[in-house]
């Protein structure tokens, strides 16, 4: 193209200044990467992907800065989590209880569950808030969301939440990622108080793009489990295991 454009001037003084006009080109012109090295102004870089620092430490970007925030999750049950912002020097912050951030009240209990369930290089965040019945029936959440990625740090709202049914068919006591489809897509399992003793494993299933799904009978017969308060149900115990690697 630009041999083309040099035959058809026939002064060398235009062919100069067309020299000099590429040459003073102003920077961030196409081929020039945005300053901080995103490639794209205004927009962060992009971190690396979601790996485990420990059986119950999953690392990954959570608030779409582009840098990796460490998530701590005891017992892998969702009710203790906590979060650990990360800054560009590749260190972390205190540590902040996910039921805090979440503006949980005096005697409610949070579960929640962190995953890339859509595969889009940020973390996600399953949460429900209940107040725990006092009688064989179920209390019903105040809360109950998938919150995709990314999340505010200040109370981890996020632009695209919904409404789950996790809150809908029971009392969620725990929050934990599985693998029951065999994909590449975490899903959910629920410890579930079902009423008059009942203490069930609920299951929602990830499709892409969407999320975790809604309550699916057939899904729940074939990888869910019934139990009581007195036998539980087994839960999963390795479900981040599955999709995500040990950090180097």
């Amino acid at each position: 193209m630009l041999h083309k454009r040099l035959g058809l001037i026939a002064a060398p003084i235009a062919a100069v200044a067309l020299s000099l006009t590429v040459a003073g080109s102003p920077a961030g012109a196409a081929g020039s990467p945005a300053s901080g090295g995103t490639g794209q102004s205004g927009k962060a870089a992009k971190a690396a992907a979601p790996c485990l620092a420990g059986a119950a430490t999953l690392v990954g970007d959570l608030d779409g800065d582009g840098h990796a925030d460490k998530i701590s999750n005891p017992g892998l049950t969702g009710t203790r989590m906590t979060v650990q912002w990360g800054a560009a020097n590749g260190s972390f912050g205190k540590p902040y209880a996910v039921s805090a951030l979440l503006g949980a009240k005096k005697g409610e209990v949070t579960s929640a569950a962190v995953a890339d369930f859509q595969r889009d290089g940020t973390l996600d965040m399953v949460v429900n808030i209940v107040k725990p019945a006092d009688g064989d029936d179920p209390a019903t959440a105040r809360v109950a969301q998938y919150r995709p990625g990314p999340l505010k740090r200040a109370d981890l709202a996020s632009a695209k939440a919904r409404h789950s049914d996790i809150g809908d068919h029971g009392e969620a006591q725990q929050l934990r990622i599985a693998n029951y489809g065999g994909d590449a897509y975490p899903d959910l399992a629920i410890l579930n108080n079902s009423g008059d003793g009942g203490l069930d494993r609920d299951v929602r299933l990830t499709k892409p793009a969407t999320g975790p799904g809604h309550f699916d009978y057939d899904l729940q017969v074939k990888y869910g489990a019934f139990g009581t308060t007195s036998e539980p149900p087994a839960m999963p115990g390795d479900g981040w295991k599955h999709f995500y690697t040990p950090c180097s």
